[in-house]
C-alpha cells in the first residue's frame, strides 16, 4: 500500500452538486458525461420521477416520469443510447412490466413484459446489442432462477438458460473479449454463453479467497480480465482477486488498505481502478479512495472523498474527474449533496516524508524511492551487552538469533503490518503460516513492530531459566479494544502454541507490553505475537487489522 504525499492536498478540490429528492439509484451514465438518476425511492414509496445530471452546468434536472414508479428494478444503457429498466419492487408488488426511456426527448414507453416478475437483477448489453436478464427476487424475496433476453430491434423477451447459482445486484456481471458474461456473486461464479444460451462454472467454489461475496465490485480491466474487490465477509472484505479469461482461473492480488463493500469502482484513463466510499461493520460508511495498479500489483492511497457514503456508483466526466452519486451514510440528515470528486496529479514521496533512511520503499505514486543502502545493525555479542540482532532466516520464514545470547532482537524486521509500512519479508510468521490483515492505515492502526527475548539472570537464553518478553505495538485510538496475545513454541520446526499471556495497551499510538514466562525444553525455539482488533484470543485469528509476527531463537 503506498500513500500519497501531505503535498497533493493542495492538488485536488471537491465541488458539491445537489442530489436528486429521494434518489436512490439506479444511477445510469449516458453520453457528455451526464447522468441519468432512476426514481429509486423515498421511505419506502416508490418513485417515477427521473432526472439527468448535467455536467455543463453541474446541475440536475427533471425529466419525463416513469409510467409505473418502481425501486430496485435493473437497468442498462442500450447501442442506440436508450435506457431500457426492467421489473422491479412498485406498491402493487414485484413488477414485471419493462419501460424505454429515450434520452433525446425525455419520454418514457411500455416495452414486452418479462415472462416471469423479478427485482434486484442483473442486467448487461450482450455483444450484439441484445440485454441479458438473470436472477433477481420474487415477491417473497426468494431467488429467481432464470434468465431472458431482451432483443431491441423486435421489442420481445426470449427465455434463455438458466444460471446454476441465483443472481442479485447491479454491476455485478461484465461481458468479457470472448463474448461469454462473467456473473460474479455468492460463491460460485459463472460464464454465460449468449451463442449457445448455456451457463457453465468459471473457477471453483469461492475463487481463489475462498468466501462468498456480495457488496462487491466487478471491474474488467484492459487486459481483458476482471478484478474482484471486497464484500460482507470479514475474508471477502479485505481481499481482491483476478479472473484471467484465458486460463480460467481465479488468483488472490493485493489486497487494498481498506476492507470495504458496497463500494463504487471504475477504470481510469491510465488502467488503474479507482475504489470508492462502501462501508465496513467496524467504521460505519467510509470515504477513502484508493486505486489497484494491474501492472505491479499495488494499491495506492487517494485523497478521500468530501463525505463518507456507502452504496455510492463512480461516473467518469471528460475533464477526467469523477462524479459521485447515491449511496447513505451514518450522518444525521442523510447526505444532501453529491460530489465531483477531482483526483489530478499525485505529488510522490520523499525519503523523509516515507520515514525511511534507506532502502527502496515505495513512493506513493507506483513507483519506488531510492533511499541508499541499508547496513545491518552489528551484533552484540560477548564482547557487548549480550543482545542479538535477529536477521530474517528464508527457510523459516521469520527472524532468528542463531546463537545463544542473553536476549534476541527483531529490531526493525517486524515494523509494519503486511503491505502497511511495508513490513519486512511479511508476514514474517513461520513457513508463512498466518497473513496479516490488511485492514487501515500505518501508523494509525493496530501494527505489532517489535518483539524482544531476554534473559531476566543475564546468563543467557537456557530452557528452565526465566525471561522478559518486549512488545513494541502501535495501538488503535481506542486502545481498550485491542489485545496483545503472546505464544511460545519449544520446537520452532514443527511449532505447538503455547498461550502465554494476554496484555491491554493502555495508550493510543506506539508503546511497549511485558510479560514473562520460563523457557521450556527445546533447542530452537520460537515466540509467537499477535496484536488484534477486539476477537478471542488465537494464534492466527486472521482479522483484518490484526498483526502477526514469530521471533525464533536459540537455547542453550
Amino acid at each position: 500500500m503506498t500513500r500519497v504525499g501531505r503535498a497533493a492536498w493542495a492538488l485536488f478540490a471537491l465541488m458539491f452538486v445537489g442530489l436528486p429528492a429521494g434518489a436512490a439509484g439506479p444511477f445510469v451514465a449516458l453520453e457528455g458525461g451526464r447522468v441519468l438518476a432512476a426514481g429509486g425511492q423515498e421511505g419506502g414509496r416508490a418513485l417515477a420521477g427521473w432526472e439527468v445530471y448535467e455536467p455543463g452546468t453541474g446541475t440536475w434536472r427533471a425529466t419525463g416520469a416513469m409510467r409505473t414508479a418502481r425501486r430496485h428494478p435493473a437497468v442498462a444503457r442500450m447501442e442506440d443510447g436508450r435506457v431500457l429498466v426492467v421489473g422491479g419492487v412498485s406498491a402493487s408488488g414485484v413488477l414485471a412490466n419493462c419501460e424505454v426511456y429515450e434520452p433525446a426527448t425525455g419520454r418514457w414507453t411500455r416495452v414486452a413484459e418479462l415472462s416471469e416478475a423479478r427485482a434486484e437483477a442483473v442486467a448487461v448489453v450482450l455483444p450484439d446489442g441484445r440485454v441479458l436478464v438473470a436472477g433477481g427476487v420474487d415477491a417473497d424475496r426468494l431467488p429467481v432462477r432464470s434468465a431472458e433476453v431482451y432483443d431491441p430491434a423486435t421489442g420481445r423477451w426470449t427465455r434463455t438458460g438458466s444460471p446454476v447459482s441465483s443472481r442479485q445486484g447491479a454491476g455485478t456481471a461484465v461481458v468479457l473479449d470472448s463474448g461469454e458474461v462473467l456473473f460474479v456473486g455468492g460463491l460460485l461464479a459463472e460464464l454465460y454463453d449468449p451463442a449457445s444460451g448455456q451457463w457453465r462454472k468459471a473457477g471453483p467454489v469461492g475463487g481463489a479467497a475462498g468466501t462468498h461475496r456480495a457488496g462487491h465490485s466487478v471491474t474488467r480491466l484492459p487486459d481483458g480480465r476482471v478484478l474482484v474487490v471486497g464484500g460482507m465477509t470479514a475474508r471477502a472484505a479485505a481481499t481482491a482477486e483476478v479472473y484471467d479469461p484465458a486460463r480460467g482461473e481465479w488468483r488472490l492480488v493485493a489486497a487494498p488498505g481498506v476492507p470495504r463493500e458496497g463500494h463504487g469502482a471504475m477504470v481510469t484513463r491510465d488502467g488503474r481502478v479507482r475504489v470508492a466510499g462502501g462501508f465496513h461493520p467496524k467504521t460505519g460508511a467510509l470515504a477513502s479512495v484508493e486505486t489497484y495498479d494491474p501492472v505491479s500489483d499495488t494499491w495506492s492511497v487517494e485523497p478521500p472523498l468530501g463525505a463518507a457514503r456507502r452504496a455510492v456508483v463512480l461516473v467518469p466526466q471528460a475533464d477526467g474527474a469523477v462524479l459521485v452519486v447515491g449511496g447513505a451514510s451514518e450522518t444525521p440528515g442523510g447526505l444532501p449533496a453529491s460530489e465531483r470528486y477531482v483526483p489530478e496529479q499525485c505529488l510522490p514521496l520523499t525519503c523523509a516524508s516515507a520515514g525511511r533512511a534507506c532502502g527502496e520503499p515505495p513512493d506513493g505514486c507506483g513507483g519506488t524511492l531510492s533511499c541508499g543502502p541499508c547496513e545491518e545493525a552489528p551484533r552484540c555479542g560477548d564482547e557487548g551487552g549480550g543482545m542479538e540482532r535477529a536477521v530474517f532466516d528464508a527457510v523459516l520464514g521469520a527472524p532468528r538469533c542463531g546463537d545463544a545470547s542473553a536476549g534476541c532482537d527483531a529490531g526493525g524486521l517486524l515494523a509494519g503490518r503486511g503491505l502497511l509500512g511495508p513490513e519486512p519479508h511479511a508476514p514474517n510468521t513461520l513457513g508463512g503460516s498466518c497473513a496479516d490483515g490488511q485492514g487501515g492505515t500505518h501508523a494509525r492502526d493496530e501494527a505489532l513492530d517489535g518483539l524482544r527475548v531476554i534473559a531476566e539472570e543475564g546468563e543467557g537464553l537456557s530452557p528452565g531459566r526465566r525471561v522478559r518478553v518486549e512488545a513494541t505495538v502501535w495501538a488503535y485510538a481506542r486502545p481498550g479494544a485491542n489485545r496483545l496475545d503472546l505464544y511460545a513454541a519449544a520446537d520452532a520446526r514443527a511449532p505447538e502454541w503455547t498461550h502465554l499471556a494476554t496484555l491491554t495497551p493502555g495508550r493510543a499510538g506506539a508503546q511497549v507490553l511485558t510479560a514473562t514466562y520460563v523457557l521450556p525444553v527445546g533447542t530452537l525455539q520460537a515466540l509467537r505475537g499477535v496484536f488484534r482488533y477486539a476477537g478471542s484470543a488465537e494464534p492466527c485469528p486472521e482479522g483484518v487489522f490484526d498483526d502477526v509476527d514469530d521471533l525464533v531463537f536459540t537455547t542453550r
